[in-house]
Parts: structure tokens; sequence; C-alpha cells
């Protein structure tokens, strides 16, 4: 597919905005009303939790004044009879009370934990929501992948950010585990020792297609790989960037041992880094979304899922700008779309749609309206 603005100029994102636009539209409806509800929730368990923590005080301060006026009323009698009722007196005062703080502190309790379910479940969900918009929709953010065996399974995690937000996914793949001739065959020179008689340093042709993966690292250009066999003997490190690459046998340097590094095929090299990159993207066989971070603060806890809503309005504002600016029809926002076979289609959503379901939110569908650029029609 090719995407283009309708004056057939190349489309900065080779991307469907249109549909893009049209999920974000989606997700804003669905995720504010949420985080509403979160917000209202927690102002709400704030309140109550103020009221019951004003009882207990309120308990205290008064077991605090009955014993304090009690012990100064009898400080100059000598009757025991009157001693006893005093300290009888007390001893209820303190029981009652205690058992009145125990009362209001299991209400505090209760109430915290529902109202820290509500919200996880709300979270959850508005999580789940984001999740799968945020994987394409998120223009021009960085990526960086990590994937390591635990427990002989193979897990992984994509951390992606753009401007001051971040936020992280869990990846499963396709297999557990994998080799590396499931990417491509290797062989990696090594020196050995060699000889009957006498033991000389010998170069040998160790096959690591055999040889679990076991951990992978990659971001822009760098990737970092570690590979063993199944006992553990030889320990494979690959880092690989632009410029260079470094390959150790356990901690002996082969890339740097010039005669070794002779004999290093390259070319398979290459090809099994190159590989590695594209398995983040072929081998993900699930990315669920854990965590959104905003200026290194989780989004969730501060209530800021509507400003990262914002941040990617301000991305989708310019290019609906220029959507409109390069558009034969005002007020609407055209793209063209070439197909492989030379087929041309058109997508296209009206500014006055889209300003319409933003304003259906509220006011904050109304902020967002006023990011994007759509609010005069």
């Amino acid at each position: 597919m090719k995407y283009t603005f309708q004056d057939s100029t190349e489309f900065p994102v080779q991307r469907d905005f249109i549909q893009d636009l049209q999920d974000f539209l989606r997700v804003s409806e669905e995720v504010i009303p949420l985080e509403r509800s979160a917000i209202r929730t927690k102002e709400e368990n704030r309140a109550g939790t103020a009221i019951l923590e004003k009882r207990i005080r309120e308990i205290d301060e008064f077991q605090i004044e009955v014993t304090g006026y009690l012990e100064k009323l009898t400080q100059e009698v000598d009757s025991e009879d009157i001693l006893e009722i005093k300290n009888k007196i007390l001893e209820t005062c303190a029981a009652t009370a205690s058992g009145k703080k125990d009362e209001n502190l299991e209400e505090l309790e209760k109430e915290t934990r529902i109202a820290r379910n509500e919200i996880q479940q709300l979270e959850t969900k508005i999580l789940s929501i984001l999740s799968p918009f945020f994987e394409e929709g998120i223009y021009g953010a960085k990526h960086a992948y990590s994937a390591a065996v635990e427990e002989k399974k193979l897990i992984g995690t994509q951390v992606s950010s753009i401007d001051s937000m971040q936020y992280e996914y869990d990846l499963t793949f396709a297999e557990d585990m994998i080799k590396v001739g499931d990417l491509h065959e290797l062989t990696l020179p090594i020196w050995v020792k060699a000889g009957i008689l006498h033991k000389e340093d010998k170069i040998k042709k160790l096959d690591v297609s055999d040889f679990h993966i076991m951990s992978v690292e990659y971001e822009g250009k760098s990737l970092n790989t570690v590979f063993e066999d199944k006992d553990g003997e030889h320990k494979i490190t690959i880092s690989a960037d632009e410029m260079a690459y470094l390959i150790l046998h356990g901690d002996y340097e082969i890339s740097g041992d010039e005669k070794l590094a002779a004999s290093i095929d390259m070319d398979s090299i290459y090809e099994l880094t190159k590989k590695l990159k594209k398995f983040f993207d072929e081998s993900v066989e699930s990315r669920k979304l854990r965590r959104v971070l905003l200026e290194d603060k989780n989004v969730m806890d501060e209530n800021r899922v509507l400003d990262c809503l914002i941040l990617i309005a301000g991305i989708y504002g310019k290019l609906i700008k220029e959507c409109v600016e390069r558009g034969y029809t005002k007020g609407e926002i055209s793209i063209k779309i070439e197909e492989p076979g030379g087929i041309r289609t058109e997508k296209y959503l009206s500014s006055s749609e889209l300003l319409s379901r933003l304003s259906g939110i509220g006011s904050e569908g109304l902020e967002l309206a006023g990011t994007l650029g759509v609010t005069k029609t």
C-alpha cells in the first residue's frame, strides 16, 4: 500500500491515517469516561477515609479527656470505693473506645479494599483499550525490545517512547524456545588444543546452530544477543551496531583475535542479526500493555490518560492540518490509497463529524478537538 495526500504528495506516515484517526476517536470515547470513573472513585474513597479517620481521632481525644477528667476529679480521693468506680469507668471507656475504633478501622479497610478493586478493574480496562491502538497508532515513537529465557520459556518486553511519554508491553512469542539455526545456520571459529604427542592451539569451527538463544536486546541499530549450548559449556555473545560487531566465546573476544576474525563468516553473522531484529515483528504472538508513564510517573496513578491522548492529538493535528490544506473539499480530512495492483481509492473523515463525536465526550473531548485543530467547521 502507498498512502498520499489528496494532491498525490506522499503521506509522511505510510499508514491508513483515516483509520487511525477513527481508532483514536473510539479509544477516546471509551477511556475518558473510564478515567472519570476512576477519578470519582478515588475522590469518594479519600472523602470516606477522611471521615473515618476523623471519627477515630475523636474517639482517641474523648478517651484522653475522660481519663484526664477522672484522674483530676479523684486526685485527692482516698476512698477505695470511689477509686474502684473510677477504674471501672476507665476500663469500660477504654474497652468501648477500642471496640468503636476497631469498627471504624474495619470499615476503613473495607471501603479502601473495595475502592482499590474498582480502580484496578478500571485501569486494567483502560490499558486493554489503549493496548492495540498504542501498538501502531503513535507516529514517531522509538522502540526498544528485549527477550530472555525464564524457566525454559522466552518472554519479552517492549519499551516505547515519544516526547515525555513511555509505554511498556509484555511480549509472548510463538515458540517457547528458539535455536540459532531456526533463524540462520552459523559456525564460529574458536581455539582448541589438538595433537597426540604435542598439544597445539588450532582453530576449530564450532557449529552453534543448535544453541538456544538465551537473550536478545534490540534498540535502533544496536543489537545484543547471547546463546548457549544445552550443557552450558559454550556461551556466545554477539553485540552489533551500524559500525562494528563484537563476538565473544565465553569471555574471549573472537572478533578481536586477528586469526580467528579472518575465519568468521560475516555474511552469516549479518543474516542472523537481521533476522533477530525481525524476530520482534514476526514471532511475537501477543502484546499486552502493562504500564504507561508520563514525565516518569504512572498515568493511572496520576489520572493523566487524557494528557497522553492530548500528546497523540498534537501529532495527529499536524497531519490533519496538512490534509485539509492539500485537499479539494473544505473541512474534509482525506487521503489517497494506492494498492499493489495500481487501484486507487480515497478515504476521508469530515471535520464536523470529528468535532461532533469529540464534543459528545464532554470538556475533555473539546480539549482534544482543539489540539487536533477541528474546533471550527
